[in-house]
């Protein structure tokens, strides 16, 4: 560290740069959906299904992803070409392959291929899977890309001897559209898309980001009506979040260790100073689709009358009717607490490990037997839930048949009438087809895969029946307590 920015930290109390303008994938904020979309590019790899592709605006932390998921494969018998410099094409970019995997290029692209490809036939029967990973991927030539298609032809009867993560700008997308390069596009199995950070999230990612640099108690903080300004200056990129935070923290030198505190007019401030400025963001609805969509909404009004309703019996403690908006100072102090502090107080509740936390459907809360242990709030863009994960993705996704997890979801699913297959404890192509349709009959994306809130869905629906009838050796394990 340079002596500049140790000093610079030593005044705020902190330990390392909690907003570096570099990927840091040592303090990885885990939202449930990244961290769902992560363990499962992981195993498409371990599992050497195909093609991983990676795509995000400038700043969304595609960099930190990859990082991230090299560190999940680390010491699982897994070897790692990495590329960052997508600016060598054809012939060089096969020779920069080879030397990150300790190979000596020979000149032509017909012999660095047979060397590859020795190279990978030894490592496979050495039972160690081989990963090339491409940043920046969208600058990759037709040429180039052809010549990744050519890698994936080396393959076993049954496994592809490579496998490819390209990561890159959205128009990597397009790039990977054209008809000269389908071959190459239908061998994708999996396709990761960041976003931005929605604005309920940008007070916790920068609260965590802080925590993780050694914030001391209480030490900085950043105020709600800072978070919503953060948010606006931003646009949720969490690249232009660091720039403007960066700024933020030379405003509090001058204030007392115990009084740094972040407002909105230091917010506007410092992002005045970056020269920060949110991306606009397309509208979705079209207007010629403007009844049907008001018909929607009024649908969606009367459904969330009931369910407001069917929730006013529970306690403060259990449910926080959060709307993000700054709250009057005579309500809030009646109550005793604002309905951020009723949510944060659940979340504590749920214990020591930190929770699981997405945004839900009303439909999705409409099929859970119970809402036992369950944090919810009602924020501006629909249902905030939070809660204390006991089926976790990890376990799901592990490549090993006979998962006891995955059987007994297998039975509920065959029970529904969703799943025809054979009980093997395996999550495969039919297991992820009978996930997308009990997702898609209880209000979550049908994308096939375990994702928190589905999974908590088969928790409480497991319980519910254990509860129900005697316990087996396929259900004890699944009670509430």
């Amino acid at each position: 560290m340079n002596p500049a920015l140790a000093r610079h930290l030593q005044t705020l109390g902190l330990e390392r740069a909690p907003f570096p303008p570099t990927p840091d994938a040592a303090a990885w904020f885990q939202t449930a959906r990244l961290e769902a979309e992560r363990v499962e590019a992981a195993h498409c790899l371990r599992t050497r299904a195909g093609f991983v592709l990676l795509t995000g605006e400038i700043g969304t932390g595609k960099s930190t992803f990859l990082r991230r998921l090299l560190f999940s494969l680390d010491g699982e018998g897994v070897v790692t070409s990495m590329v960052f410099n997508t600016f060598l094409q054809g012939p060089d970019l096969l020779a920069a392959v080879l030397r990150d995997f300790g190979l000596e290029a020979r000149g032509t692209p017909a012999a660095d291929i047979d060397t590859l490809n020795r190279f990978l036939v030894q490592q496979w029967r050495a039972q160690v899977t081989c990963v090339l990973m491409i940043d920046d991927a969208q600058n990759l030539t037709l040429e180039s890309l052809e010549l990744l298609r050519l890698l994936t032809n080396l393959e076993t009867g049954q496994e592809k001897l490579l496998q490819i993560v390209l990561a890159g700008q959205p128009e990597l997308r397009d790039n990977l559209e054209q008809p000269g390069i389908r071959q190459l596009t239908s061998r994708i199995c999996k396709h990761v898309q960041l976003d931005v950070l929605a604005a309920d999230e940008v007070q916790r990612y920068v609260h965590y980001r802080l925590e993780a640099a050694g914030n001391p108690s209480p030490g900085i903080r950043l105020r709600a009506d800072a978070a919503q300004a953060l948010h606006r200056a931003s646009g949720g990129n969490p690249r232009r979040i660091h720039q403007i935070m960066d700024r933020c923290l030379y405003g509090l030198y001058a204030q007392p260790a115990d009084q740094r505190v972040i407002d909105a007019a230091l917010v506007h401030t410092a992002a005045a100073e970056a020269g920060a400025r949110p991306l606009r963001r397309r509208r979705r609805i079209l207007w010629k689709k403007a009844p049907l969509a008001l018909a929607a909404s009024i649908a969606g009004g009367l459904v969330l009358f009931a369910l407001v309703a069917a929730l006013a019996v529970r306690s403060d403690a259990s449910y926080a009717d959060d709307h993000a908006l700054p709250v009057p100072a005579a309500p809030a102090a009646a109550a005793g607490q604002t309905p951020g502090q009723r949510w944060d107080a659940c979340l504590q509740g749920l214990g020591t490990t930190a929770p699981q936390v997405q945004a839900v459907s009303e439909t999705w809360l409409a099929r859970l037997p119970s809402r036992e242990g369950l944090c919810l709030r009602r924020l501006p863009e629909g249902w905030q839930a939070g809660w204390q994960a006991r089926l976790r993705v990890e376990d799901f996704l592990a490549a090993a048949d006979g998962q006891a997890e995955v059987l007994v979801v297998q039975a509920l699913l065959r029970d529904a009438g969703l799943y025809d297959g054979a009980l093997d404890g395996r999550y495969g192509p039919r297991m992820r087809a009978a996930i997308g349709r009990f997702q898609q009959h209880n209000g979550l994306p049908p994308s096939g895969a375990p994702d928190p809130a589905t999974l908590l869905l088969f928790d409480t629906l497991l319980a519910a029946r254990a509860a129900a009838s005697p316990p087996s050796p396929e259900t004890q394990h699944h009670g509430n307590g």
